[in-house]
């Protein structure tokens, strides 16, 4: 581990939240209150607004007023979110960096149980599953499955194979990492898409300490402005160009296979993506050529028409979303029993952890927020695993 920066004072913020923005309008309020409302208070958040054009940097602006930890750097013209990201880590003073998004939430205890595990498997990076929500009603998910119940270190090589192997893309995930670890190491400025997974397989390949715990304290907002899930021919080609420069040089076997076999993938997207740019031109010979070279990508655009088409056709109507009373076992009133408050200092981080009850709780969100009237400890704790929820007196449980 690099030794401490001696320009970092004793008494600068524990964590610094690095928060990119380009035109999130009024989801950033509750993602930076999300911050802001953490129950370790020691850190600064660092908005880098990427030349939005809409009433975000009004909102950041009114919250710099009322909260002294709130810090804004802003750009004249858009750059994507890798160069955001860097200009926020030029200023970042916090002896721990923490991305999170201008439209996602995390939970209320994230940083400080987060914080606890790092110390205990003396982790450079510590990383949390994702709960997806989407704002059309579909089901939530869990990004690391149903199954990942159990803590999991990560080596250069898992984080390279995730997602081509049939387990979770890591990349996604929103770890928080070791200041000094990063030390002048920065976000590879041409990509647009994966920068947050070439920036940790850089760490991890230099010797960086990697833990995943299964609990999903990130809360990951999919809406119809998204942009992680989009592709185009130039971002595939952006991630191979770089995946190929990061293979120069002595590497463990292992690691080149696995590096073999994404490149292998992120080629397949190179192609289909090319393909789809040809269908959408109009160019019949590309289209003819590209599908003569590989048949598969047939099956692929079919696959890609069925999903277009059910996200087209509207959902079920919901129903307005439940009043939940949250409480645990043998807590008189609960309508919600959910498993017992641990202290931050009592957790046991190697134990399995309860997590598709969050996901459930979550599944039965409606239209509205999902009001909750937490009667203990545990039922606090749950509440801040639900989106946007609105948190209600203990005595409106009577009245309920």
């Amino acid at each position: 581990m690099a030794p401490a920066d001696p320009g970092r004072s004793s008494s600068a913020p524990l964590v610094s939240v690095v928060m990119a923005n380009y035109q999130a309008g009024d989801r950033i309020v509750a993602a930076m209150h999300a911050v802001l409302r953490q129950s370790m208070p020691n850190l600064e958040l660092i908005v880098s607004d990427d030349a939005s054009a809409d009433d975000s940097l009004a909102h950041v602006r009114r919250l710099m007023r009322e909260d002294g930890r709130v810090r804004l750097v802003t750009a004249d013209d858009n750059g994507g979110p890798a160069r955001a990201r860097n200009r926020a880590l030029d200023i970042a003073r916090g002896r721990w960096i923490a991305i999170v998004d201008s439209d996602d939430l995390i939970h209320p205890e994230r940083f400080e149980r987060l914080l606890a595990a790092a110390e205990v498997w003396d982790a450079d990076i510590i990383a949390d599953d994702l709960l997806l929500f989407f704002e059309d009603g579909s089901a939530p998910r869990l990004l690391l499955g149903e199954d990942a119940d159990a803590p999991f270190k990560v080596t250069a090589e898992q984080w390279i194979r995730s997602g081509t192997d049939a387990t979770a893309a890591l990349g996604y995930l929103k770890p928080l990492i070791r200041a000094d670890s990063i030390g002048p190491l920065r976000y590879d400025e041409d990509l647009r898409i994966g920068e947050d997974h070439d920036l940790v397989l850089r760490l991890l390949l230099s010797g960086a300490r990697m833990h995943v715990i299964p609990e999903p304290y990130y809360l990951y907002r999919r809406h119809s402005g998204s942009t992680s899930h989009r592709l185009s021919a130039a971002d595939m080609q952006a991630m191979i160009d770089r995946q190929v420069a990061l293979v120069q040089g002595p590497l463990d076997p292992r690691v080149l296979g696995a590096f073999s076999r994404r490149l292998r993938g992120l080629r397949q997207g190179l192609a289909y993506e090319r393909l789809v740019e040809s269908i959408k031109s109009r160019r019949v010979l590309d289209v003819i050529t590209a599908l003569a070279a590989n048949p598969a990508h047939v099956g692929r655009l079919w696959r890609s028409f069925r999903e277009g088409r059910q996200h087209r056709q509207a959902l079920p109507p919901r129903e307005v979303s439940p009043l939940f009373v949250l409480g645990a076992a043998g807590t008189t009133g609960a309508s919600e029993v959910v498993p017992p408050y641990v202290p931050v200092a009592l957790a046991d981080w190697n134990a399995p952890r309860p997590r598709r009850i969050w996901r459930d709780l979550v599944a039965r969100r409606g239209l509205g927020a999902i009001r909750c009237i937490p009667l203990d400890q545990a039922g606090r704790y749950a509440a801040g695993f639900i989106p946007e929820a609105e948190i209600l007196p203990h005595h409106a449980a009577e009245d309920a």
